[in-house]
């Protein structure tokens, strides 16, 4: 699979090495891997976010099971 880079007004196969289109003129070229560059950023951004998410979870859950509650504070008072 060849990828090619495009006209952007005129939608025009260029060459790489072309800076403006031989058609209209038009400058703006798009890239061929635009697209996959999109993806992988996008990909690695979920990443990050799920393993934040379940970072922010676990250290959560071990606040929550070391805070005592009144029971147990009330508890460790009967025995002293």
């Amino acid at each position: 699979m060849h990828y090619q880079y495009h006209c952007a007004c005129c939608n025009k196969v260029l060459a790489s090495s072309d800076k403006e289109c031989s058609e209209c003129g038009s400058h703006n070229i798009r890239s061929p891997y635009g697209f996959w560059i999109f993806c992988i950023l996008s990909c690695l951004a979920v990443a990050i976010l799920f393993k934040s998410v379940q970072v922010y979870l676990q250290q959560h859950d071990t606040e929550a099971t070391t805070q005592l509650n009144i029971f147990e504070v009330l508890k460790q008072d009967d025995k002293n």
